[in-house]
């Protein structure tokens, strides 16, 4: 859990020091491809920097285990519960809940890709950071508090796996 601090603490620094260098202000604030290739790439540069180990999927969702798990992986039909964490990249929350059950994959409950992704890749009582590109999570649209072309943070927690 101490590690999972580091990253998150570490991570809102970069963006900070990202957002004082850029100097934009609130109504100047626009959303593209390349700022959030920029913002992924400077909290990306700065995991490595401090010798945290990343890993990838196939399809390009960052993530990190703080906690490996010792129980089954996700399966599509598993009745998953969690604790998570969805967070912007600079530390504000926009979603958390401490016991968040769901049918994974199920057809009547939609997740963004890069949940429905990272989860395939945790077992039962593992805790992981992803890095979630817009691609993976509200696109170019966003959703609510979300603005497009946003990167997540999610810390997502395996509880139990039925």
């Amino acid at each position: 859990m101490e590690k999972l601090k580091g990253i998150l603490n570490l991570g809102m620094v970069v963006l900070f020091t990202l957002i004082i260098v850029s100097g934009c202000k609130k109504d100047e604030l626009t959303y593209t491809p390349e700022k959030e290739a920029a913002q992924m790439k400077t909290w990306l540069d700065a995991m490595v920097k401090n010798n945290v180990n990343i890993d990838t999927t196939s399809t390009g969702l960052y993530y990190i285990v703080d906690t490996p798990g010792s129980g089954p992986k996700v399966q599509e039909g598993d009745t998953v519960t969690v604790q998570y964490t969805g967070m912007f990249l600079d530390g504000t929350i926009f979603d958390s809940s401490s016991s968040f059950t769901y049918v994974h994959k199920a057809a009547d409950q939609r997740m963004i890709q890069g949940w429905e992704e990272g989860i395939e890749v945790m077992n039962k009582g593992e805790l992981a950071v992803f890095l979630v590109p817009s691609a993976k999570a509200y696109g170019n649209y966003g959703y609510s508090i979300i603005p497009p072309y946003t990167p997540l943070l999610f810390t997502i927690s395996v509880v139990d796996i039925k």
